[in-house]
């Protein structure tokens, strides 16, 4: 007996090309509306902090990054329903679970921890001995209240991690790989654009900081590609995002 067909499968994609359900549209809509929904929630915020006084409001609004972060993560998730559903697919197509591998998805997204670190700490390493001619380049931090730190460490990364991962590797990669034909075109543009939206997150207006921040997340953009190519699964990547962004956050307050 053979399984049902992964809808996001490159045959899929292939068929729903022909049928001309997939077109160019919506992988180039969704290309950068996650670094514009950063700006747009950061800008948010920062008119909040303006109006109970702040004299940085922009600055200000960029510490609560990791708690607006979910209105990001919200505009993406919506726009990637409204897409989806035009191919006549769901937010669940993109994940492929099966309870079956449940546990071995599991294991594997731990196991992708310790190269994903690895990635993301050189990149930051290699970047800002580049940019500023030290391991450390500057951050921007500062401690939340208990709460929002609390949401920032539990909550944020879990959205976050399933939520970038559904956009890029779910979403996008599979599609431009279809659409323009070649992988490493996918795997250039993707990583590309998936860089870039860490230098609005938080924006800063600091083009040293920026450049920083963008260079650093190349080489684990690159991985988390060529692993999702690899595997076909999202869920093991997902899991292995989720909890080093939540370390991450932890470490920082």
């Amino acid at each position: 007996m053979t399984g049902t067909p992964d809808p996001n499968s490159r045959t899929a994609l292939q068929d729903r090309r022909a049928r001309h359900l997939l077109v160019w549209s919506g992988p180039l809509l969704f290309l950068f509306a996650r670094p514009a929904f950063a700006v747009v929630a950061q800008g948010l915020v920062a008119a909040i902090c303006a109006a109970r006084g702040s004299a940085s409001a922009w600055r200000d609004a960029g510490a609560w990054f990791s708690v607006y972060g979910t209105l990001i993560d919200a505009g993406c998730l919506a726009l990637l329903w409204w897409l989806t559903r035009k191919e006549g697919l769901s937010l669940r197509d993109l994940i492929g679970f099966e309870r079956r591998k449940l546990g071995r998805d599991i294991l594997l997204g731990l196991a992708l921890i310790p190269p994903g670190l690895l990635f993301i700490l050189g990149g930051i390493a290699a970047s800002s001995l580049l940019i500023f001619g030290r391991v450390e380049g500057p951050q921007l931090s500062e401690p939340l209240p208990f709460i929002a730190a609390l949401y920032a460490v539990l909550v944020w990364p879990l959205i976050w991690g399933f939520t970038e991962q559904m956009g890029y590797n779910g979403y996008l990669v599979p599609r431009l790989q279809v659409l323009a034909g070649r992988t490493w075109v996918a795997v250039a543009v993707v990583a590309f654009v998936w860089s870039f939206q860490h230098a609005v997150m938080p924006l800063s207006f600091d083009p040293a900081f920026m450049l920083h921040r963008a260079l650093s997340s190349i080489p684990n953009a690159l991985f988390m590609i060529v692993v999702y190519l690899r595997l076909r699964r999202l869920l093991p990547l997902a899991i292995a995002h989720w909890l080093m962004d939540g370390a991450s956050t932890l470490s920082a307050f």
